[in-house]
């Protein structure tokens, strides 16, 4: 289902920008109906919220069919990218859910988020599907970058 909601009021946030991945080609071009994510944008914040994001390429090939490993180092350079090109990195992922196929590959990506400094790193894994039949592991999520003075980062923080 493809949803489209759109809010007149005076209450809406500064912008709402549509993100490209210089890493992935827009889901668009092959076919899927979403983008790789989107910032809101608000006077003290930027809230970037990172589409369900897998092991593909820019042709929009899977990638590592079976090894969910490279799989998982996969999806996160590919968020790292999408986040860097905002100002924000993997540590400022506020919420996430990771899909696995299969059980034993939560403790995979547990294993494989601390090595990457992600110790506390906010997700839930669920067991499902994946996008594709050979895709084991993916990720969505948002981030959060504080920006303006130092008093509208205190204040986000109360």
């Amino acid at each position: 289902m493809d949803l489209l909601a759109v809010v007149k009021n005076d209450d809406l946030p500064s912008s709402v920008i549509k993100l490209s991945n210089r890493k992935q080609l827009d889901a668009f071009r092959y076919g899927a109906a979403f983008a790789r994510g989107a910032v809101i944008n608000e006077d003290d914040v930027s809230l970037i919220q990172v589409s369900g994001t897998a092991a593909i390429d820019e042709h929009g090939v899977s990638l590592y069919p079976g090894d969910i490993r490279s799989q998982i180092n996969c999806t996160f350079d590919k968020i790292d990218s999408l986040l860097r090109h905002e100002g924000a990195g993997l540590t400022d992922i506020c919420a996430a859910t990771v899909f696995v196929k299969r059980p034993e590959y939560a403790e995979v990506f547990w294993e494989m988020a601390k090595n990457r400094g992600l110790d506390e790193f906010p997700a839930v894994c669920v067991v499902a599907d994946v996008c594709r039949e050979e895709l084991l592991f993916e990720i969505d999520g948002e981030a959060i970058v504080k920006k303006g003075s130092e008093e509208a980062k205190d204040t986000w923080n109360a």
